[in-house]
């Protein structure tokens, strides 16, 4: 049932297990992650340390859990499992990753990018984790390599559509703008409904003194809902 992704009804099942007979560890294990599908990430944590109780040496529960309290805002107890799972197990690449992440969040930038190194040792054919080392070398200005991180995301997932946005935005920035503005065609392409692109070439086509042309992509984003670009329409489009 989770394979097929019919959630509900693998929560039906798993509360079942829990219930006939509490002493299987591993149902609090497979109903943590039926939770976490289910948008219920509190049910999530509550189950994984229901698990990790019986289970201390767990590095995939405490990686779970962690990603749970990492959506949950919680960064001092995410950063807590995953350190505790890369301790059990120095050879998983999704908590490196997920550490990372959440370093990105907190704005550790090259201490993000050493976790997404190490998760790419372990896993160097993962798109997402060249994604993720691009958002980290974009938000420290090195633009190129961003732009090269990217380029090897989308080698390796080619409708990686955040990852044609993000190389859009630092070519943009690194004023190649031609090749910017391609990427911001297949970004859209893949989903005619992303703002974010919108605004973003927007910004590139004020940067190109193209104002009438950056104002129609600016209210192209607020008319999809991204109120942040009524202010900027404001600024420059009356």
């Amino acid at each position: 049932m989770q394979r097929s992704k019919k959630y509900k009804e693998a929560l039906i099942h798993y509360d079942s297990c829990v219930t006939a007979n509490p002493g299987y560890d591993k149902a609090y294990l497979y109903r943590g992650l039926v939770k976490y599908h289910l948008n219920d990430l509190k049910g999530s944590i509550d189950d994984y340390t229901k698990f990790i109780s019986t289970n201390p040496k767990s590095s995939i529960a405490f990686d779970n859990r962690g990603y749970s309290k990492f959506l949950m805002g919680d960064n001092p107890g995410a950063l807590d499992d995953y350190n505790k799972s890369i301790a059990i197990d120095q050879n998983v690449s999704k908590a490196y990753l997920n550490r990372g992440g959440l370093k990105n969040r907190l704005g550790q930038f090259q201490d993000a990018i050493d976790d997404f190194n190490k998760a790419l040792s372990l896993d160097p054919n993962n798109a997402d984790i060249y994604f993720n080392i691009g958002i980290s070398k974009g938000a420290l200005d090195y633009n190129m390599e961003a732009v090269a991180a990217f380029d090897n995301a989308i080698k390796l997932r080619p409708a990686f559509e955040l990852a044609f946005l993000y190389r859009a935005t630092n070519k943009s920035l690194l004023k190649q703008y031609k090749e910017a503005d391609e990427d911001f065609k297949q970004c859209l392409a893949l989903n005619p409904k992303n703002s974010e692109a919108f605004l973003s070439r927007g910004d590139m086509k004020l940067d190109e003194s193209d104002k009438q042309g950056a104002c129609a992509d600016f209210q192209k984003a607020l008319s999809l809902g991204n109120k942040h670009v009524a202010k900027i329409i404001k600024e420059n489009c009356n």
